[in-house]
């Protein structure tokens, strides 16, 4: 091979390679199918809010195969009362909960809410 062969070729080679750039673009959050509460006067109830973020959440991992179980308003309510739902989801004290990160600051503010009036059903 030539010089003149190889020189041209290194040119389209490298034009090629710096033509291919990464257009990586940040994937979006996946849709939670949780009821945020932005008005502190809302009463926030186990059934009507959250119970979808227990499912969404939780439920993958404590949902029966053993361990903490979090199916029922019952048993999220004993873990509630323990203080893990707020050491482990809010404050991730222990081990961040759910596994692949905190739940977005609004989920956690509406479960914030709920322990706080009381953990209602």
């Amino acid at each position: 091979m030539n010089k003149r062969t190889f020189f041209f070729g290194a040119i389209i080679g490298a034009a090629t390679l710096g033509s291919c750039t990464s257009n990586k673009t940040e994937l979006p959050e996946p849709e939670v199918a949780t009821t945020v509460v932005t008005n502190t006067t809302t009463e926030i109830t186990y059934t009507s809010h959250v119970q979808d973020i227990m499912v969404a959440n939780c439920t993958g991992c404590h949902g029966g195969s053993g361990g903490v179980n979090l199916n029922t308003y019952t048993q999220v309510k004993d873990q509630a009362d323990a203080g893990r739902i707020l050491a482990r989801a809010i404050n991730g004290s222990g081990g961040t909960m759910p596994p692949s990160g905190l739940m977005p600051q609004a989920t956690l503010d509406t479960l914030q809410l709920w322990l706080d009036q009381g953990a209602q059903q």
